[in-house]
């Protein structure tokens, strides 16, 4: 992790990132799973599509965190180190739509608790202990198989979640989607989830269907569940059309 921060840095990246190899995140769910009250861990499942897996979080009681969930995973040498830090957590829907709900009783509720309860602590904490940007990854928006994507107002209540969430933060933040075609949701997605950038997975996501917009774009180009290797100039390719897109 440490040679991955390292050639980041030497390519003048904004933000750099251990990958998360040295968080001791067996998966993206365990900080969550591990360290909230409220949370227990249930069965071992398939994340998406891959050849990983994650322990459902089984919710028996009133979520709560202590906002140092994530940041006691973090290796404190990448905050000293002077580089502006970036970490990546799963997005309120995602938590909410993989979650056993045995206390809420309901998707909203929970979708809220997640958002004030959890990730808006872990956040604001690990905004004042020096990470520089916040990530906020949503398979679950796109990747929803034999459901049907998520109506406007659905959207919208998910983006504000995402926005409870950032409330007393100072970090950058981002929102990505990945694992699914995020086209149907173009371009009210760029007004209603409130980060700086949003991201989409460009194996899935034609670069066509991008409109104009004054946020950054987080890009997707390669297919990392794919043993496929692309060239640089496919990916320079991709990259081009998404630009010309975007404005």
């Amino acid at each position: 992790s440490d040679q991955l921060v390292s050639l980041q840095k030497q390519l003048g990246f904004d933000y750099v990132s251990d990958g998360q190899f040295s968080l001791g995140w067996q998966d993206f769910l365990r900080p969550i799973t591990d360290g909230v009250e409220g949370i227990r861990k249930g069965a071992l499942v398939r994340w998406y599509n891959t050849n990983t897996f994650y322990y459902t979080p089984i919710i028996k009681d009133e979520i709560r965190s202590d906002g140092k969930a994530v940041l006691r995973r973090i290796e404190k040498r990448h905050l000293d180190s002077g580089s502006s830090f970036k970490v990546i957590l799963p997005d309120p829907l995602t938590l909410t739509e993989l979650a056993d709900d045995r206390f809420y009783g309901n998707k909203e509720k929970l979708l809220f608790a997640f958002a004030d309860n959890v990730l808006r602590e872990e956040v604001r904490r690990l905004s004042k202990s020096g990470v520089k940007y916040i990530q906020f990854s949503s398979p679950a928006l796109v990747a929803r198989f034999r459901e049907a994507p998520l109506s406007r107002d659905e959207l919208k209540q998910a983006g504000e979640a995402v926005g409870a969430s950032l409330r007393g933060s100072s970090a950058r933040s981002g929102f990505h989607t990945f694992f699914g075609d995020a086209s149907p949701y173009i371009p009210w997605i760029f007004d209603s989830i409130p980060t700086d950038d949003i991201g989409f997975d460009f194996s899935q996501t034609d670069p066509e269907s991008l409109t104009p917009s004054k946020k950054g774009i987080i890009a997707g180009v390669a297919d990392a569940r794919s043993s496929y290797l692309e060239s640089i100039g496919e990916m320079e390719r991709k990259v081009a059309v998404i630009r010309e897109r975007t404005g």
